[in-house]
């Protein structure tokens, strides 16, 4: 009764058991209006919030000299918010309904790659709307097993993909934990390389913060940081190949998520595959800072000192095509 007391004066219990639930029942448009419209009255509410918003953005646009001129705050208070409701907008019954509010850009390559019985590494972020991302790739039936730390708060639906105990792969044997013990860790890490060698994705998030083994230490937006480098060094292991995906917001609830393919040729170390995936999440928050949430609010990231050693050259990441056509949650070019 205490933990449940409790609750209720906490703003998620109304934000992910009141509001959320509610707005599913409306057309996306319409409920993305909803939750930008809380993320700026959030900033409003909250003291100090839109100051630390403001230099937020402002510190954005000065290191990455953005040639679109300076993102509002407003921009990062609304995505604040739909960063915060996570995938709860695509908990709808219907895959169709759901796969047909993405934009999918680049998603050939990793059809060809699993078409030929070989197994892919998609390593994902915390940009834009990434659990909507991993909504994505499990409503699409890809043979994927996500290799993250279980996120709270997600959609019914995403939830119960989580639970599922398919063989010989079944998902909760992937979810990885701060507190895993040595045995346990190399267990996950033997789990993986057998899921890749049988023909299946697996996703994990290149970009956390992590105290401990398996870590390398990188530059993100002018910040130095130590990151768990599973996804490289099982990449070296394995010789996968390794597939970038960010999905971002789009207006009137729309979303759009790209797949991108890390060049062949990159040289096979940890560091390098490391520099060359941050390279790439710098990219993409110059072309909308307002979706990088949580490298500017979130402490891990945005408490780190700042340093000035400028970036070595990393590794190409393969374009993808500018002009895609969109086919119920698949393209084609």
């Amino acid at each position: 009764m205490k933990h449940i007391a409790r609750r209720l004066f906490t703003w998620k219990f109304y934000f992910y058991e009141a509001l959320l639930p509610t707005l599913a029942t409306l057309p996306p448009p319409r409920a993305d209006a909803v939750v930008r419209a809380a993320g700026r009255a959030s900033a409003f509410l909250r003291p100090g919030r839109r100051a630390r918003l403001k230099a937020a953005m402002d510190r954005v646009d000065a290191l990455l000299k953005r040639d679109g001129g300076p993102a509002s705050w407003r921009s990062l208070a609304e995505s604040a918010s739909r960063f915060a409701a996570r995938d709860y907008p695509l908990d709808v019954a219907s895959d169709p309904r759901a796969l047909d509010r993405f934009d999918v850009r680049g998603f050939q390559d990793v059809q060809k790659i699993l078409g030929r019985g070989q197994g892919a590494i998609l390593v994902g972020s915390h940009l834009g709307a990434h659990i909507a991302g991993m909504h994505w790739l499990f409503r699409r039936g890809l043979p994927v097993r996500a290799m993250v730390q279980r996120p709270k708060h997600v959609s019914r639906e995403l939830s119960r993909r989580f639970d599922s105990d398919a063989s010989p792969f079944p998902q909760a044997e992937f979810f990885l934990k701060r507190d895993l013990a040595p045995a346990d860790a190399v267990e996950r890490m033997m789990r993986a390389r057998a899921a890749l060698r049988e023909g299946l994705a697996v996703y994990l998030n290149g970009d956390i913060v992590w105290d401990g083994p398996n870590t390398r230490t990188c530059r993100l937006l002018g910040r130095e940081h130590r990151f768990l480098a599973v996804w490289a060094e099982l990449a070296c292991l394995t010789g996968a190949p390794i597939v970038l995906v960010f999905c971002r917001h789009l207006a009137g609830g729309r979303f759009g998520i790209d797949f991108k393919p890390l060049d062949p040729a990159a040289s096979a170390r940890p560091e390098r595959l490391l520099a060359a995936y941050l390279a790439e999440v710098e990219a993409q928050v110059a072309l909308d800072p307002a979706e990088a949430v949580a490298y500017l609010t979130w402490p891990c990231y945005a408490d780190a000192p700042e340093i000035a050693v400028p970036h070595s050259a990393p590794p190409r990441v393969a374009p993808v095509a500018p002009r895609t056509r969109r086919v119920k949650g698949a393209v084609s070019t």
